[in-house]
C-alpha cells in the first residue's frame, strides 16, 4: 500500500506532524458527527408516527452491534499504530510490512467468524433484548458490516502508526457520508415511493453501516 497524494506536504519536524494529524482528527471527528446528527430531522420526518417505533429498533440494533464490534476490534488501531511506529522508527519497514498483512489477514478471517456468530444469533439476542422479530433483519444486516470493520481498523491503525493521520480523518468522513446517503435514501424510497414498511426502512438504515464501512476501506485502500 502506497501513498498516492502526499497529504503530509513537505518533511515536517515531529511537532508539526502531531499538530497536523491532531488537526486532521479534529475534522474527521467534528465532521462525522455533524453528520451523523444532521440525518435524523428527514429520517424521522419520512418514518412519520412510525418514528419512534424505529428509533428504538435502529438503537437496540447498534447496541449488540456496538458490542461485536467492541469484541472484535477491541485496541486494534492502537496496537497495530504503536507497533507500525516502534519498527518504522527502527527502519524495519520489512516487518512493518510483514506485520500489517498478517494484522489484515487475521483481521479479516475475525471479522468473519464475529459477522456469522451475529447473524446466526440475531433471533436470540433480539428476543434478549425485547425487540423481538422485528429486530431479526436489522441485527443481520448489521452483521455484514463486521465483515469489513475490523479490517478497516488496521488500515486506520497502519496510518496512525506512519504519522499520516489524513487518510484516517478522511475515511471517518467518508465512511459516515456514504452511511447517511444510502440511509435516507432507502427510507425515503420505502416510506414515500415504496411499501412504507417502517421495518424494512430500519433495515436498509442498518445495512447502511456496511455502505458506509465501504466507503471507507475504499479511501484508506486508495493513498
Amino acid at each position: 500500500m502506497a501513498n498516492r497524494v502526499n497529504l503530509e506536504g513537505p518533511a515536517l519536524t515531529n511537532e508539526e506532524k502531531m499538530a497536523r494529524g491532531s488537526a486532521w482528527l479534529t475534522i474527521g471527528n467534528i465532521g462525522s458527527r455533524l453528520i451523523g446528527i444532521i440525518y435524523i430531522i428527514p429520517w424521522y420526518y419520512w418514518l412519520g408516527e412510525n418514528a419512534e417505533a424505529s428509533n428504538t429498533l435502529f438503537n437496540m440494533g447498534y447496541n449488540i452491534y456496538a458490542l461485536f464490534i467492541m469484541i472484535s476490534t477491541a485496541g486494534i488501531p492502537a496496537a497495530i499504530a504503536k507497533q507500525i511506529a516502534f519498527h518504522n522508527s527502527r527502519g524495519e519497514y520489512q516487518t512493518s510490512r510483514k506485520l500489517f498483512h498478517t494484522a489484515a489477514k487475521v483481521m479479516l478471517g475475525f471479522g468473519a467468524v464475529s459477522a456469522i456468530i451475529m447473524y446466526m444469533a440475531s433471533p436470540l439476542l433480539s428476543n434478549g433484548a425485547g425487540g423481538g422479530s422485528d429486530l431479526v433483519p436489522a441485527m443481520r444486516s448489521l452483521s455484514v458490516a463486521i465483515l469489513v470493520i475490523p479490517f478497516m481498523s488496521v488500515l486506520r491503525g497502519y496510518f496512525q502508526g506512519t504519522q499520516n493521520v489524513a487518510p484516517y480523518a478522511i475515511s471517518q468522513l467518508i465512511e459516515q457520508l456514504f452511511r447517511v446517503l444510502y440511509m435516507l435514501s432507502a427510507t425515503f424510497i420505502i416510506m414515500r415511493l415504496g411499501s412504507g414498511d417502517h421495518v424494512a426502512a430500519v433495515t436498509q438504515s442498518t445495512f447502511a453501516a456496511f455502505i458506509g464501512a465501504l466507503a471507507g476501506v475504499g479511501v484508506l485502500l486508495y493513498y
